[in-house]
């Protein structure tokens, strides 16, 4: 019981990072170079906060191993890339449907992947919990239609099907990660948390300077003038990668102790509600009929799981 607690944490602290990241957006906007600067900053501080907890826990010797810094590429470079094509999907389509496919794969893909190839118990429970949920994210994504675009293209939903896979490959990785037959080729949690902290602020920093190539522009040049570097704006990154990091270690800690077909569902389902209680909490944010009717079904399929 106690690994579903730490999981609910973890989707309070998913919550969270909506409100820090919503916070952050309406002071420096939503632009992909707002995005890529919030990313390395918040990666730098993700891996100086797991610097330290890490090393209060398990001391400061160097904790690497091949096997969980190719683990923490890939975690990186598939999350990263999802961020990246959302810019072009929200271009297209609307925030809605990307989100709508960015959850269904991260809850559907490794729910398949604990199936097929960790052999997890099958339960017609948690099958239609799962399908229940897959409609409630379906109507969750529909809200807002006076804002959509409604803008159909092969490319559109391709790109869609491509955020599909992207972010449930990041959570099979993480559950490769955590498996226990990998224990000896792994490092700790905290130690997880501070090298994927270290290769998103690498990664980003990178894409920031192609970015200022492709553009030619000096780094110093190309931050957008709503990025400034404020207390608050700082405050509110700190903030944020501490709370993110905490919730993905949960989510490590539960990866290695509950199966992928229960996990990941959960979070998915509890990140839905909890978010759009956050949202309308802290932000106004009205949700039409179809979305309430969502989030009520997310809510009760999460059940299902437990």
């Amino acid at each position: 019981m106690q690994y579903y607690l730490l999981v609910f944490l973890s989707v309070i602290g998913l919550a969270g990072n909506f409100c820090l990241t919503k916070l952050y957006q309406n002071r420096a906007g939503t632009s992909m170079r707002v995005s890529v600067i919030f990313n390395i900053i918040t990666g730098a501080f993700t891996a100086l906060i797991f610097f330290f907890i890490n090393g209060a826990m398990n001391g400061f010797a160097i904790d690497l191993t091949p096997f969980s810094l190719l683990m923490a590429a890939l975690l990186i470079l598939f999350c990263g890339a999802y961020a990246l094509i959302g810019f072009k999907i929200i271009s297209m389509g609307s925030m809605a449907v990307y989100t709508m496919f960015l959850m269904l794969g991260g809850m559907m893909l490794p729910y398949v992947f604990g199936l097929i190839y960790l052999n997890e118990e099958f339960s017609y429970l948690r099958l239609i919990g799962l399908l229940l949920m897959v409609v409630a994210i379906a109507l969750s994504g529909t809200e807002g239609g006076g804002e959509q675009k409604k803008k159909s293209s092969i490319l559109f939903f391709l790109m869609c099907l491509i955020v599909f896979c992207l972010n449930g490959s990041g959570s099979i990785v993480s559950k490769i990660h955590q498996l226990p037959q990998n224990e000896a080729l792994t490092i700790s949690p905290t130690a997880f948390v501070m090298l994927a902290g270290i290769i998103r602020f690498v990664g980003f920093s990178l894409i920031y300077v192609g970015l200022c190539i492709h553009d030619r522009r000096k780094p110093i040049e190309y931050v957008p003038a709503t990025v400034k570097l404020t207390p608050k704006i700082i405050g509110i990154m700190f903030a944020f990668s501490a709370v993110d990091g905490l919730s993905y270690l949960l989510q490590l800690i539960g990866a290695a102790n509950l199966p992928a077909t229960v996990l990941y569902p959960m979070i998915t389902g509890g990140s839905v509600v909890l978010t759009a209680v956050a949202g309308l909490l802290f932000f106004k944010q009205k949700l039409d009929l179809k979305a309430t009717i969502g989030i009520v079904l997310c809510f009760i399929a999460t059940l299902f799981f437990l």
